[in-house]
């Protein structure tokens, strides 16, 4: 009964969405009204709004060992408003005022990013969510402007890139696609899936969860930019851990995400997925560890050089501002910052180029789940060379400019320039993954290794902190401090070519400019979606804290790193067995 109302819900939901004119036209003439009416005598007046409106529901289904155990659908409507004062040279963006509340509005203010809304809206009641929201807005925007022009007029500024880019206007509708979401489907996914751990009760935990999401974006800006836009996802992810003898947290995962549901693997392809779970996990509790770091040639394959590139190489191609903090200093504090000021310089070997290629939808007769057309500020996205045989060309940018990318190229996505879909090839220092490995034993020879070591399987960072670190109740050793990544599938090679596998191990001190250190690659390229982390803080931004993107790359053999194993204390296994699950 459940199902069926939530069914009903969504239905209704959906069908509230094609009184899309009536929403538009609220939004147009509550624009209107602000840009002509708002003002505080004394202060700054709005020289740029953007109103963004956003529709979604979230089917969310989780099972353990072929149960469900959460099933959610949840239709949500939210509002956000942006308001500039100033002029695009300069306004009350890009500063840090630590004595006002960094997530939107304080508790006594009406809240403007992320508002939620009634499901059912009205042209008046929309209109009066506008005019609410827009006044808060506004009021923060020009208590900031005057705290930055007071805080830099004792100041000479070095840098005078504008604070914001004037861009033509553009006006889009990306709507016609059908795609359904059968939630009864769903569910039977995640209880297929999930029943496979019954078979594995040496696994003491595990978790199946199928997501789809269908978002419709209504925006305007005061520049004349209209765009209404629809954005789907849907995913599968399986989690599994279990302790050592001596305590240690072992684990692994298995995701697959595309935008539409009958793209997904067949359910005997995700089945499959879950049982190699099983097997990896089972096999890792009774893995060996590795009692000193290592130093040495790594080569990483598929998953893990995909990950490698994902979380310590690609969010350095995104253009980002080093904010003001209070005082007028510009902030150092700002992640991914490598490649800033590095256009025109070497980033990789010379046989390696990269592109961003938002526009691509396809990849081999892969679907790439980080496309798109339009950027959240309504721009066209831009196909962008951003490394050209080993040297930075450019960066993904939205229309907050720097000192070296002047124009946006499509880029805005969950409220900062963000990754798309980036595509690495190569011309040359090409291996098939045995010669990759044959080449790896050289090295360690040469380097009288007693071994070398092959990373299969890095840890994805959305899984990580949304599944795994919460189905472990948080025992989970994550190392500390940058340039970290923790490995769940990693194996010692012997000169002799046997592997042995290793557990409770990450890559230490590792970082984009170690990428400069890759000497082979593989042969096949092979695509890797997932959800990325937002580049930018989503709490200063207000965006969102992972969004789709894709991966394709190859197996990546570098020169020399370092892998280390945890030395923390591990917390004891229970006293009793798990209890025997009957089938």
């Amino acid at each position: 009964m459940k199902k069926i109302f939530l069914l009903l819900l969504f239905l209704a939901f959906i069908s509230n969405l094609f009184a899309k004119d009536e929403i538009m036209q609220a939004m147009r003439d509550e624009m209107d009204r602000s840009m002509r009416n708002l003002k505080i005598e004394n202060l700054k007046i709005p020289y740029f709004i953007e109103y963004k409106l956003e529709y979604s529901t979230n089917i969310n289904v989780q099972a353990v060992l072929g149960n469900t155990t959460d099933l959610q659908t949840a239709p949500i409507a939210r509002l956000t408003v942006n308001v500039k004062v100033g002029d695009y040279q300069f306004d009350n963006s890009n500063y840090i005022d630590f004595g006002l509340n960094l997530f939107g509005s304080s508790d006594d203010e009406e809240q403007f990013m992320n508002r939620r809304l009634p499901i059912e809206l009205s042209y008046h009641n929309l209109r009066k969510n506008l005019w609410l929201a827009t006044d808060a807005a506004y009021k923060r925007s020009a208590e900031i402007f005057t705290k930055k022009e007071t805080s830099l007029k004792n100041k000479i500024r070095r840098d005078t890139t504008p604070d914001f880019l004037k861009t033509p206007s553009y006006k889009s509708i990306d709507t016609n696609y059908l795609v359904k979401f059968d939630i009864n489907k769903l569910e039977e996914i995640a209880k297929k899936v999930s029943y496979v751990f019954r078979n594995y009760n040496n696994i003491d935990v595990s978790r199946t969860t199928v997501e789809g999401i269908d978002e419709f974006v209504y925006y305007i800006n005061s520049e004349g930019t209209e765009y209404i836009k629809r954005n789907t996802q849907c995913g599968v992810e399986v989690i599994a851990a279990t302790q050592s003898t001596d305590g240690m947290l072992v684990f692994d995962f298995f995701s697959s995400y595309s935008r539409t549901p009958e793209k997904l693997p067949s359910l005997d392809s995700l089945i499959n997925g879950a049982k190699l779970v099983a097997q990896n996990v089972s096999q890792l509790k009774q893995a060996s560890t590795i009692d000193e770091a290592y130093n040495g040639p790594i080569l990483f394959t598929e998953q893990a050089s995909a990950e490698l590139v994902a979380q310590i190489f690609a969010p350095n191609l995104v253009a980002q501002r080093k904010p003001i903090m209070d005082g007028g200093f510009f902030t150092d504090d700002v992640q991914f910052s490598l490649f800033q000021n590095k256009i025109g310089g070497r980033v990789l070997p010379e046989f390696i180029s990269v592109w961003a290629k938002p526009n691509l939808s396809d990849y081999k007769g892969t679907q790439l789940f980080g496309y798109y057309k339009i950027d959240d500020d309504g721009i066209p996205a831009q196909d962008v060379l951003l490394v050209e045989n080993g040297y930075l060309k450019s960066l993904m940018s939205s229309r907050v400019p720097t000192r070296r990318v002047k124009q946006s190229n499509g880029h805005n996505r969950g409220g900062s320039a963000m990754i798309s879909n980036l595509i690495l090839s190569a011309n040359k220092n090409q291996l098939s993954y045995n010669e990759l490995k044959s080449k790896l034993i050289k090295l360690i020879k040469a380097r009288e290794l007693p071994y070398g070591i092959i990373v299969k399987k890095i840890q994805n960072l959305n899984i990580l902190y949304t599944g795994l670190y919460g189905l472990t109740f948080g025992n989970i050793d994550i190392p500390r401090g940058g340039n970290k990544l923790l490995i769940t599938l990693a194996y010692k090679v012997f000169p002799d070519g046997k592997e042995e596998l290793i557990r409770g191990t990450f890559v230490n001190n590792i970082s984009a400019q170690s990428f400069k250190d890759i000497i082979f690659v593989g042969k096949n390229q092979f695509v890797y979606n997932y959800l990325a982390n937002s580049v930018a803080n989503p709490f200063m931004t207000g965006g969102k804290s992972y969004l789709p993107a894709s991966i394709t790359t190859f197996d990546i053999l570098l020169e020399d790193g370092e892998i280390k194993s945890s030395d923390d204390d591990f917390k004891k296994p229970p006293i009793l067995s798990k209890p025997v699950v009957l089938n």
